[in-house]
């Protein structure tokens, strides 16, 4: 119904490679970066960024419909949590690590040429 509703702007699962994947694809897809900065302190960081689950699902969302969505989805009993923030032209992580979408594209659709090229 969110989405039915426009109130969603893009949708991922995070089944195959997780968030950053997810967050990956979907900032490649929509030439605009992202600076994911909510990260949990209690789960290890590589469980976070790249547990892959069926029922978890990355949305990006306006500012202006978040807290719409949030009580829709508390409502139903879905968690939500706010991860990051959409915009710039770099997918950065913690600020700690940064890539820009350029350089993430390039080896992205780069890395099986230059493998099959290989000696």
């Amino acid at each position: 119904s969110l989405i039915q509703n426009g109130l969603v702007t893009a949708c991922h699962d995070l089944s195959d490679g997780g968030l950053l994947v997810a967050v990956s694809e979907m900032a490649m897809a929509g030439g605009v970066g992202v600076e994911l900065s909510n990260l949990p302190t209690n789960v290890p960081a590589h469980a976070f960024l790249f547990g892959e689950d069926q029922s978890r699902y990355l949305v990006a969302i306006s500012a202006k419909n978040a807290e719409k969505m949030a009580k829709i989805a508390i409502n139903v009993g879905i968690l939500t949590t706010l991860v990051g923030i959409v915009g710039g032209t770099e997918l950065t992580v913690s600020a700690n690590h940064s890539i820009s979408l350029g350089e993430l594209k390039a080896v992205h659709e780069g890395w099986l040429p230059d493998y099959m090229s290989a000696p």
